[in-house]
């Protein structure tokens, strides 16, 4: 390894009283290029201190006003100075007096009479040491920046304690997993993609921006980790990477306060001139595979597994607005929960059956609570010819059905349909126009299930609707309400 050298042109302060003892080192220093500055007392060596900055002090020990064990306790209680090696000039050799200088803060001492070559040696090595601290300073602080701008980043997908205990453990970012119980949370907007399709590009960001901003900051105040943001579609962890034991209350409050924001996400929406949107949230609970997968140069925190698949399935069954969890989430929690409605669906994929509960609030410590979702429907004069197919997936039946549009609240519907429709399905449902009374238009819902005061008839919630009817139900819902007794 090779010794770097000492910086060019480095200043000397010299603090010595003796003339000759000046002349000699001035010289001796000199030929090898340093610059000098001298003072003969402590005092002045303080006042040659305000105006320069040395990049090391040869100080004797024996002066008169203020000897160098003094003038050292000034140095050192200085921030300005502290840093500043100290190398003591003394004709005193006892150890104590020795000790007493490192005490106070030099990195060395000469003796009296002074030997050119050790002079030179101690001086060099001084000044490269100094010369390594300040480097390695420079370095930890820029490395500590460079932490910080990572920890910043990865904070955005994670809680500050997670971001925080991740980037303190060396294998934090190794790639590999575990067998963990987690609960997962799966988050999505109803009518997005019909938004999307009215909206510029520069407005869908704009818009997204809101809506993520608002929920990213929910997630992280309940210690989730964010496994993914696709869209408008939010998948998170509770329970990993750092490991709980709420980690399936926890889920449930977020899910709560997430809907709980969506209202003032609406409002600023609104204010930027853009329809109002609603989000259904899905939780599961059970054992997946986290940890890092990918590649040394890409790697992301993720969870995989049947039971994350699973959440994605229950969430595709809610209506906006609403939060359905799993049987097995429901029993991993202890506080009160309020139940505002079970359902049993058929998951396509899965061996068996689901029963779904629909959260409307839970209890202490976390004390949140939905408005009720309760409307009432009102008949309408004239019932309005429909014809719908029933979605599989993401993609349309081929099979188009008929049925009647008889009543409307809202957010709400009734039709009459012969045709049978399971729980949760969904449908695209195609309005026919009737001159003078309705404008057409297309809508999508969810079948809640049958209306219990009207035999035959089918509840259904919009999740999206063209403009112009949306205008209309609202219109008719609420005119309609106003004359119920």
């Amino acid at each position: 390894m090779i010794t770097p050298l000492p910086p060019l042109n480095s200043r000397i302060l010299i603090v010595e009283d003796t003339p000759a003892n000046i002349q000699t080192l001035a010289a001796i220093l000199k030929e090898k290029g340093y610059q000098i500055s001298i003072a003969t007392n402590g005092k002045q060596a303080l006042e040659v201190l305000a105006r320069i900055q040395p990049d090391l002090i040869l100080l004797d020990v024996m002066m008169p006003e203020m000897d160098g064990f003094e003038t050292c306790r000034h140095l050192k209680a200085s921030e300005q100075w502290r840093q500043i090696p100290v190398i003591f000039l003394t004709a005193k050799t006892e150890t104590a007096d020795i000790v007493r200088g490192f005490e106070l803060g030099a990195v060395d001492y000469l003796a009296k009479p002074f030997n050119a070559h050790e002079l030179l040696a101690r001086v060099n090595t001084h000044l490269t040491m100094d010369e390594l601290r300040r480097s390695l300073a420079g370095k930890n602080a820029e490395l500590a920046r460079a932490h910080e701008l990572v920890r910043r980043a990865f904070g955005r997908y994670v809680s500050e304690e997670v971001a925080t205990s991740i980037l303190k453990s060396p294998e934090g970012l190794d790639l590999g997993g575990e067998e963990r119980e987690v609960t997962i949370l799966m988050s999505d907007l109803r009518g997005f993609t019909a938004l999307a399709a009215r909206l510029t590009p520069h407005e869908v960001i704009e818009f997204l921006n809101v809506y993520l901003e608002a929920m990213v900051d929910v997630i992280s105040r309940y210690g989730g980790t964010i496994d993914e943001i696709i869209g408008d579609g939010i998948l998170v962890i509770f329970g990993a990477p750092l490991a709980c034991d709420d980690h399936a209350p926890k889920a449930v409050a977020c899910a709560l306060a997430m809907q709980l924001a969506m209202t003032d996400v609406n409002q600023r929406l609104k204010a930027k001139g853009t329809a109002e949107l609603e989000m259904g949230i899905g939780i599961n609970t059970g054992r997946v595979i986290v940890g890092n997968i990918g590649s040394l140069r890409r790697t992301k925190y993720a969870a995989v597994g049947t039971n994350v698949n699973l959440a994605g399935r229950i969430e595709s069954f809610t209506t906006g607005g609403q939060l359905l969890i799993s049987e097995n989430t429901r029993e991993a929690i202890k506080v009160p929960l309020r139940i505002d409605g079970q359902f049993q669906v058929e998951p396509k994929g899965a061996t068996r059956s689901l029963h779904l509960y629909e959260i409307g609030g839970i209890g202490g410590p976390f004390n949140l609570a939905l408005p009720s979702r309760s409307e009432i429907l009102c008949s309408l004069p004239q019932s309005l010819p429909i014809g719908f197919t029933v979605l599989e997936e993401k993609f349309l039946g081929r099979t188009v059905q008929t049925g009647r549009l008889v009543a409307v609240s809202g957010s709400e519907g009734g039709i009459e349909t012969e045709v049978s429709l399971a729980p949760l399905s969904n449908l695209k449902i195609e309005v026919t126009a009737v001159e003078g009374v309705n404008p057409g238009g297309e809508l999508y819902a969810k079948v809640i299930g049958a209306t219990a005061a009207q035999p035959g008839q089918v509840r259904i919630r919009f999740t999206s609707i063209a403009p112009e009817l949306k205008v209309w139900i609202r219109q008719t819902a609420t005119r309609l309400g106003s004359t119920q007794p």
